[in-house]
Formats: C-alpha cells, sequence, structure tokens
C-alpha cells in the first residue's frame, strides 16, 4: 500500500514538471507573440505592377523586403532605398532588375541593372563592378536603346586616334581595327590614288597618326609659242649700229596633252602625254652691220664699234677726271658705254679720246672739248657717230 502511494506521487511529481514546462514554454510564446505584436508594423510594396502589404518586424525596408518571400534581388530599384527605418504604412516602391550580359573585349560579365537605357545600364553594371567603361567605347547597341530582359550588350575598348584628311583635323575614338575599317566607321572614302600614312591593314593602337592626300588628275590642252629666232646677214654699214628687220618673225605654237597630278589641291607633277607643233615658227631675218673702216679726208679709219650719241661741247676747265690736262680732242664720255682711254673718230669733231666724265653725261652722250666758249657754243648739241677704235 505504501508502495502504491509512493510511485503515484513520483508520478504527480513528473506530471507537475512537464505541466510547468510547458507552461513556462508558453509563456515565453506569449511573451515573444506579444513583443513581436507590438513591433510589427504593416507597408504598402508596390511590385510587379501591384501593390502588395507585407507585415514586418524588420527595421529597414531592405530587410523588409529580404524576408517578404517577394522575390525581391538585390540589384532591383527600391524606392525609399533599402536603408530606410521602415514605418506604419510606409509606401515603397520596387522596380525590377532585367538579367543582361555584357561582353567587354570578349570578357563576359553577367547581371541585372534596373535602368532603363543601354547606356544608362552600362554605368551601373560599369560603377558596380569596376568595368571602368567610358562614353567613348565602341556599343553594338544605341545607348538610348531601351533595356530589355536577357540582352546581349558586346563593348569593345576605344584608344585615341588622330585623322588628317580633307584639311581636318580629326581627334576621336575607335576601338583597335585595321586602318581601312576606321576610315570606313568615320565615313572616309578613300579614292583610287589616293594614299595613306599607314598601311590600310594596320592595327590601330593608341595614338596612332592617319594622314589621307587626296590624288587627283587631270588631263589638260596646253597650248605655249615658240619663240622665233633672230637670224642675222652682215650688212654694208658700221658694226655698233641698230639691226635693221628684213623679215620680222612670227612665233609658232606648240600644242601638248598633259596630265597634271595634284595631291590635296597642290600641283606635284605634270606628265606629257602628246604634242605636236601646229605652227611653224617663221624666223626674223635682220641685217646687221658688218663695216668696221670709213674714209674720211682720204684716210681710212678703222674700228670695232660705231654708236650715235647726243654731242654737246665745253670749253672750261683745266684738267679731266682722269688726271690729264684738257686740250682739243678731249671728250667727256660715260664710261659704262665707252671705256675711259678709249681711242676715238668723232664725226664732225675729228679724232679724240674718252679721258674725261660729266655729272650730266649718261649713256649714249659725249661732251667735246672746244678751245673757246664760241666753238663751244657754234657747236651745240647735234647727233652725231662716234667711232671706237
Amino acid at each position: 500500500m505504501v508502495e502504491k502511494t509512493g510511485t503515484r506521487a513520483i508520478s504527480l511529481v513528473r506530471s507537475s514538471r512537464k505541466t510547468q514546462i510547458f507552461v513556462a514554454l508558453l509563456g515565453i510564446l506569449l511573451v515573444i507573440t506579444s513583443v513581436v505584436l507590438l513591433k510589427a508594423k504593416t507597408i504598402n510594396v508596390q511590385i510587379d505592377e501591384k501593390v502588395v502589404s507585407i507585415t514586418t518586424i524588420s527595421d529597414s525596408v531592405g530587410s523588409a523586403l529580404k524576408y517578404s518571400g517577394l522575390g525581391v534581388f538585390p540589384e532591383d530599384l527600391v524606392v525609399p532605398d533599402r536603408s530606410t527605418q521602415v514605418e506604419k504604412g510606409l509606401e515603397v516602391s520596387v522596380t525590377r532588375s532585367l538579367p543582361l550580359t555584357v561582353k567587354l573585349d570578349g570578357q563576359e560579365y553577367t547581371s541585372r541593372s534596373a535602368k532603363s537605357t543601354v547606356g544608362e545600364a552600362l554605368q551601373d553594371l560599369s560603377d558596380r563592378l569596376g568595368l571602368n567603361i567610358q562614353e567613348t567605347d565602341e556599343v553594338d547597341i544605341d545607348l538610348q536603346t531601351p533595356l530589355v530582359a536577357n540582352m546581349e550588350i558586346d563593348v569593345k575598348k576605344a584608344v585615341p586616334i588622330h585623322v588628317k584628311v580633307d584639311g581636318k583635323q580629326i581627334d576621336t575614338y575607335l576601338a583597335p581595327r585595321t586602318v581601312a575599317e576606321a576610315l570606313t566607321k568615320l565615313g572616309i572614302t578613300l579614292g583610287g590614288q589616293d594614299k595613306v600614312s599607314l598601311p590600310l591593314d594596320h592595327n590601330l593602337q593608341e595614338n596612332d597618326e592617319i594622314q589621307v592626300v587626296r590624288v587627283t588628275e587631270k588631263v589638260e590642252t596646253v597650248t605655249t609659242e615658240i619663240p622665233y629666232q633672230v637670224v642675222a646677214k652682215p650688212a654694208d654699214f658700221p658694226v655698233g649700229f641698230p639691226d635693221r628687220i628684213v623679215n620680222r618673225g612670227e612665233n609658232g605654237l606648240n600644242q601638248q596633252v598633259v596630265k597634271i597630278t595634284y595631291e590635296d589641291g597642290e600641283e606635284v607633277q605634270r606628265d606629257v602625254q602628246k604634242q605636236e607643233v601646229t605652227k611653224t615658227p617663221v624666223n626674223q631675218v635682220v641685217a646687221r652691220g658688218a663695216q668696221t673702216s670709213i674714209s674720211r679726208g682720204g684716210k681710212t679709219i678703222n674700228f670695232s664699234k660705231a654708236i650715235v650719241v647726243r654731242a654737246s661741247a665745253y670749253s672750261s676747265g683745266s684738267v679731266t677726271a682722269t688726271g690729264s690736262s684738257v686740250h682739243y680732242g678731249v671728250v667727256a664720255v660715260d664710261p659704262r658705254v665707252i671705256p675711259l682711254g678709249s681711242s676715238l673718230y668723232v664725226e664732225g669733231y675729228g679724232d679724240g679720246i674718252a679721258l674725261d666724265t660729266g655729272g650730266a653725261i649718261k649713256g649714249n652722250r659725249v661732251d667735246l672739248y672746244m678751245n673757246s666758249a664760241d666753238a663751244a657754243y657754234s657747236w651745240g648739241v647735234r647727233s652725231i657717230v662716234v667711232y671706237i677704235k
């Protein structure tokens, strides 16, 4: 009887402990539930073109969305941002990011972006992934194209190059390619004769300089004169006298077909393709003095040259420009026409010698010394022939 009573007591004690534990757990649960209910807040999330209300005990919008079950990606655009503190009735907008692949110089990068255009998405990925994509880099899709899911974008890093063409300097950026491809990309068309400073198959490198020289050709017919020749025939008048025209000459004409080559508008070469004389020149025939002696007063005077001059006379002075004393027969001359010291025969005056000069004696002028002022006055100024011996 005593054993049964002890067993029953032990059983009651055990049952009481389970009850106590259960009650304790229930109390803790009630406390937690009370705390949760007190802390819980409901916010409205606009996502996928609908509004979803979620109740959360999270402190920040980012945390609330993370555990919301809405499948929000880290790249999705959240407004207000994820660090915003949760408040009851807060309105949250989520713009879904789209998956895309960027191939940068052959290297693929797969990510997501919530930006609306290709250009904005590339800048977004460049900033987040450290791709250093620049505005000058070449993209196979227009940067203003709206972004769509699973878009594949090819980007090639560009390098600076410099092109001189048609009088313009073009400083631009292009992805590495051949010179020929670069010119096509820039809309520069080469003519068949144009010259390029780099080979067309040369692969561009940073700061390469390309100069395009425009080469053009033009064929012209050019007519030029063929100067006539002067043919002199000896004549019976003094050497030194002006030639006398017997038959006037006429220039001929030569016609050439010429190919002219220009580089950037400047003539660099002329090639004669064909030529012919269309008019033969006619020589001019002149009579040229051949007489070298004359007879005066029964005396033969030999000379090397005869010239027509204007002759004046003077009688003053005592010493000539050459230092000799003045006397009849002294002739003042222009040394550029008649060398000083030359022996002369002067028509109407007689023998003389070029020993003096004068300020007014220039060109075909001479001044003859007379022994008196009356003789000089009587001579006056006249045209005569001077024979230089």
